[in-house]
């Protein structure tokens, strides 16, 4: 296989995006494509070609199509899903955990993630790249106790949610290079659980044009680690000063002036992986535990279920029957 397609829908989707950069650290061509765009509007699949399509439960319209089509391509199709799939059909596949009981499938989304992590160390094994392999697998065994830390500090998570509920303050997600999928990933659980008016952009994008919206009365949530993007990202952050939004900050100041920021009202900075000096690419698995977090106690200050879908509620059940997901 010289080329691999990762395929994916809505946390699926941001999956396959921290997969082209972990399968990309491993010396393979790897790209993230939509699920719907793989099926719809399809590039050419080569002889060479592998595709993996990531799936929580298997049974979703455009994963199955996806399957489908690299089936009938004959290329190497491999699937990532969750233990009693309803997916059929790829040559291998990898099962994650049991079904997540939740709509939000935060566990899923880390036990695609793993799978990731788990393949990109075996292609810089196979490619000859033992230092890789080895760089990544002891990454992904660090990332545990780099968790539980985080879980262990879920309290200031808490007082985040409890400030912006209680605010009404449209919260923005900000980050870059595989983090690119934790910012909209963030979004799209802070939706779905709490059906808070959030985004989620990629730095750059951020800086074009969108910042102009931003008020000082909104929450900024930069996902900031070490890489090539810090020089940036400080930009960003000292830009966001002037205008005098409050910051939430997973990760490391980016820079020293920014660092000083954090000594004011609404700077607030959550370290995650707290020295450990783990691969970029594999950042976020960690970076997703306090996003979720924070959807998980938005719900709670909004007093909705988390879990549900809004499935609880007449209009959006009713307006579940007339597509098929």
């Amino acid at each position: 296989v010289n080329r691999v397609l990762l395929s994916g829908i809505g946390t699926s989707f941001h999956a396959t995006i921290v997969g082209e950069y972990l399968l990309r650290r491993a010396g393979t061509d790897a790209w993230a494509v939509r699920s719907f765009e793989f099926v719809n509007y399809p590039r050419p699949l080569r002889a060479d070609d592998g595709v993996i399509v990531i799936s929580h439960r298997g049974s979703k319209l455009h994963g199955n199509l996806a399957v489908q089509r690299a089936l009938e391509a004959k290329v190497l199709t491999v699937g990532i899903t969750g233990k009693n799939t309803k997916m059929q059909g790829p040559d291998i596949v990898l099962e994650t955990v049991e079904q997540d009981p939740s709509s939000t499938h935060s566990i899923s989304y880390i036990g695609a993630l793993t799978r990731l992590g788990q393949i990109a160390a075996r292609l810089a094994a196979l490619h000859g790249d033992a230092e890789q392999a080895q760089r990544l697998e002891q990454g992904l065994r660090q990332v545990p106790a780099l968790m539980e830390d985080i879980l262990a500090r879920e309290d200031k998570v808490r007082s985040i949610a409890r400030e912006a509920v209680a605010n009404q303050r449209r919260i923005y997600f900000i980050g870059a290079g595989p983090n690119a999928a934790t910012a909209p990933e963030g979004a799209l659980k802070a939706k779905e659980a709490a059906y808070v008016t959030t985004e989620g952009f990629e730095l750059e994008q951020a800086i074009h044009g969108p910042q102009v919206a931003f008020e000082r009365e909104d929450l900024l949530v930069p996902i900031a680690v070490k890489g090539p993007a810090q020089a940036r990202m400080a930009d960003f952050l000292l830009a966001s000063s002037e205008i005098g939004s409050r910051v939430w900050l997973i990760g490391e100041a980016p820079g020293a002036e920014v660092a000083k920021l954090f000594n004011h009202d609404g700077w607030t900075n959550f370290p995650i992986c707290k020295g450990v000096d783990l691969p970029e690419e594999l950042t976020p698995l960690v970076a997703a535990v306090p996003v979720q977090l924070l959807a998980e106690f938005l719900a709670a200050e909004c007093g909705t279920n988390a879990d549900s879908f809004r499935t609880d509620q007449e209009a959006y059940k009713k307006a579940g029957t007339r597509f098929r997901m």
